[in-house]
């Protein structure tokens, strides 16, 4: 039995499932935090580059989805609510040397677009100030009657993972507590599968 005869026996690329999907405009992110004052909220409401995520598997049953693709976030576009929370959050993040947060998506368990509601785990991993850490995430995965699907999820980290320190003002006396939650929303219109069939 000749070599290209065995590959095709035993490699079947049709088996490769993929879908890609193009996050739209109205995605939006933010991070929420807390001083021993009160508490505060960092938005970006809306996301401009038209990035595409890719879901694939090598198999139907699999039961994992593979992503490759996320988002970038400018955090110079961080809007705070209060002027000096915001100049503080960016010099914090040191925006000026690494303007970007990147959440790449890793992972994702198996759901069902015709589902109104589900929740599922996955992973991604997360960069700031230059640092990468990979994470778990609870998904919040719906869709809607376009075939639309919204993929929210939720993190809480800590600046010191990052190698940052939590913003102090007033000679120390506000103090921003160590722990933050990283939330992100994330529309997505389906562009394409390459079976023909949806098979989310």
């Amino acid at each position: 039995m000749t070599i290209a005869l065995l590959v095709l026996l035993f490699f079947n690329p049709d088996k490769i499932l993929t879908e890609k999907w193009v996050i739209e405009k109205n995605s939006n992110l933010s991070i929420e935090g807390k001083s021993n004052v009160t508490a505060f909220r960092c938005d970006v409401t809306e996301y401009l580059r038209p990035d595409t995520v890719v879901f694939y598997k090598e198999d139907r049953y699999q039961p994992l989805f593979v992503i490759k693709g996320g988002l970038t976030i400018n955090i110079n576009r961080f809007d705070c609510h209060q002027r000096y929370i915001t100049a503080d959050m960016r010099k914090t993040l040191k925006a000026d040397e690494s303007s970007c947060l990147k959440i790449d998506l890793l992972t994702i368990a198996n759901f069902n677009t015709r589902s109104s509601s589900q929740i599922v785990k996955g992973s991604v991993a997360i960069e700031l100030a230059g640092v990468t850490k990979k994470m778990e995430v609870d998904f919040s995965i719906q869709s809607d009657e376009k075939g639309y699907l919204r993929m929210c999820g939720a993190r809480q980290v800590l600046f010191s993972d990052f190698g940052l320190v939590p913003p102090r003002k007033l000679a120390g006396l506000i103090k921003v507590e160590e722990e933050i939650n990283v939330r992100f929303q994330l529309i997505m219109r389906p562009i394409e599968t390459n079976t023909g069939n949806k098979f989310l």
